[in-house]
């Protein structure tokens, strides 16, 4: 038997303190635990300590990588909208090779100084180098121009020789013929932005290399084997780096939790690679931690003096008194999580009926059975709201006159149906048709008989499309008088004998009130092969045939061709004279 709300209030009404109450046992035990605590976290206290330190120096040096990885973020969307500005002309579209290569020789100082760009390279569409302008080192390779070309997408890439820059190379379309930009800038000033952000010194340390390059100006770390290519804060830094790389034997031990002492400073140092190999280029962070190395140690100091007054009280006061109610606190814990997930009946086995008079609760019995029936409670909640979530989707995805699917329920469907076709095999093959239908002259039904005989009609009709249809196939009202059929898996012209079953099928005569009434339709038609289309083309193509039809006598159905007319020239055909066939009526009263 479930307890209800009424239920609830009535338990959170308690009987006047005894000693069952924690509040009473909380007051006889008060004395204990205020010494007994400070061994607790003496205990807990250090352990902690440390784990937070170590969590936050991972968070720390996660949160470096991702700022890291902003700064580089921010430079490409920065070199993204250089480029766009240095390609476009003044008549406001991509200039040529010709023309870009004689805009850069007049401004390219200009732009190396306002933009620090490293330098600037323009391939034709042979993926050869044709201009540069700056550094000329590390050209791109002909396979990586051609991959820009085809793809469309612009190529990052982080290089260090003999310096660090960021490298961006950007498809440009230009009527004169495509051509790829490459523009290059160093990571020294990212690194300093970074130094502002964060107040933690960056480095950038080179791949690995067997000996120290000649004439290089940078400090080898000979047990790394790494050239120390840059450095913020250097003269403070350096020493730090030169000793740590003297007792660590390579660069993979710098990922064990310890900190390095320098000057009576404590520091965290950490690397991030710059690509997936280890032996290439990395960043590397320098955190000085002193102030929480000394908090660490001050805190334990103190919690170790008072903890040696209260360690043997706690434990008896502890097991003694607040070891049952801690354990169903912690099952009542536990349960609460799973009441949001749904698992009821979990959640009642780890809450524990009391079986005990109503005088002998204390403040967990109303606890656990308050938890029993906001359980019961939440499950009948639960109950309804998926109840009433199933007739919201139902409303929401079908047409409330005729009961067919709506207009979000087919391009959904239809969605879903491309979606696949781009993820298949290219020799799978799923063909579909759409069918956009119209009726003829529906107007003068409403007209004629009404806005209530107009929607008799239409639901007559939604019943007829649907006798036609397979059931796996897809019938929607758009709006008004405008249907739409998806048939998924035609084979061959199956679509002919389709159209005209449909044709067929609505043109008989429907009683409506004392009239028969005979109405035609238009239909166009578009193979929906998937791979290549878009939604958009594929319900503009069906409209487009859907006219044509309309246009050349009606009750037809037309397939979409890339030969028919635009919709604006069937406008300017109907603007000619053409003639609209009147709604045809008979009475059914008359002889």
């Amino acid at each position: 038997m479930r307890i209800h709300s009424q239920g609830i209030r009535d338990f959170t009404v308690l009987p006047q303190a005894n000693f069952n109450s924690l509040r009473v046992k909380a007051c006889l035990s008060s004395a204990m635990l205020v010494v007994a605590v400070c061994l607790f976290f003496i205990l807990l206290g250090n352990g902690s300590l440390q784990s937070l330190m170590s969590k936050n120096r991972e968070q720390r040096h996660l949160n470096f990588q991702f700022q890291v990885s902003g700064l580089l973020q921010q430079s490409r969307e920065e070199l993204v909208r250089l480029a766009e500005l240095i390609a476009l002309s003044p008549r406001g579209r991509i200039s040529s090779q010709s023309e870009l290569g004689k805009a850069l020789d007049r401004q390219w100082e200009l732009l190396q100084q306002t933009w620090v760009l490293h330098s600037l390279k323009v391939y034709d569409a042979d993926s050869q180098l044709v201009d540069s302008w700056g550094a000329p080192q590390r050209k791109l390779r002909p396979g990586q121009v051609a991959q820009v070309l085809l793809g469309g997408q612009p190529l990052e890439l982080v290089h260090c020789d003999p310096v660090c820059v960021q490298s961006l190379a950007l498809p440009m379309r230009a009527r004169a013929g495509d051509y790829v930009l490459q523009l290059e800038r160093p990571l020294v000033k990212a690194l300093q932005r970074f130094r502002e952000m964060t107040g933690t010194d960056i480095g950038i340390l080179s791949a690995v290399r067997e000996q120290a390059p000649a004439n290089s100006g940078g400090i080898y770390l000979a047990n790394w084997q790494r050239e120390i290519l840059s450095l913020t804060s250097r003269e403070r830094v350096l020493p730090l780096l030169d000793r740590v790389a003297a007792d660590v034997p390579n660069l993979s031990g710098l990922k064990r939790a310890r900190v390095y002492e320098l000057d009576e400073r404590q520091f965290d140092i950490r690397t991030m690679r710059m690509d997936v190999h280890d032996e290439g280029p990395q960043f590397v962070f320098i955190e000085d931690v002193s102030t929480q190395v000394e908090h660490i140690s001050e805190s334990v100091k103190v919690l170790f003096l008072f903890a040696v007054l209260g360690a043997l009280i706690f434990s008896a006061a502890v097991a003694g008194i607040l070891w049952g109610p801690i354990v169903r606190l912690r099952r009542l814990a536990q349960a609460l999580p799973l009441l949001t997930n749904g698992r009821f009946g979990d959640a009642r086995q780890l809450i524990r009926p009391v079986k005990k008079n109503l005088e002998k609760f204390d403040e967990l019995d109303v606890l656990d059975t308050t938890g029993h029936a906001v359980c019961d409670q939440l499950e009948d909640m639960n109950d309804m709201v998926t109840r009433k979530t199933a007739q919201l989707e139902q409303i929401a995805m079908h047409d409330s006159l005729t009961g067919l699917d709506n207009r979000y329920s087919l391009i959904e469907q239809l969605e879903f149906h491309l979606e696949l076709a781009r993820h298949q095999p290219g020799a799978v093959q799923q063909l579909g048709y759409l069918f956009f239908i119209d009726l003829d002259d529906f107007k003068q039904v409403n007209d004629t008989l009404g806005h209530q005989g107009g929607d008799e009609l239409l639901c007559v009709i939604a019943r007829r499309l649907l006798s036609v249809m397979r059931s796996g196939d897809i019938v929607a009202r758009l709006s008004g008088d405008e249907f739409c059929v998806f048939v998924r898996d035609a084979e061959g012209d199956s679509y002919r004998i389709l159209a005209e079953k449909l044709l067929n099928t609505v043109a008989q005569p429907v009683k409506i009130g004392d009239n028969l009434v005979t109405v035609t339709m238009s239909i166009g038609v578009v193979a929906v092969e998937g791979k290549g289309e878009t939604l958009e083309a594929i319900l503009q193509k069906a409209d487009m045939a859907m006219y044509h039809a309309k246009r050349h006598g009606k009750n037809k159905f037309q397939i979409y061709d890339v030969s028919l007319p635009t919709l604006a020239a069937d406008v300017q055909g109907d603007a000619k004279g053409d003639v609209v066939r009147p709604l045809e009526l008979v009475n059914s009263n008359k002889n």
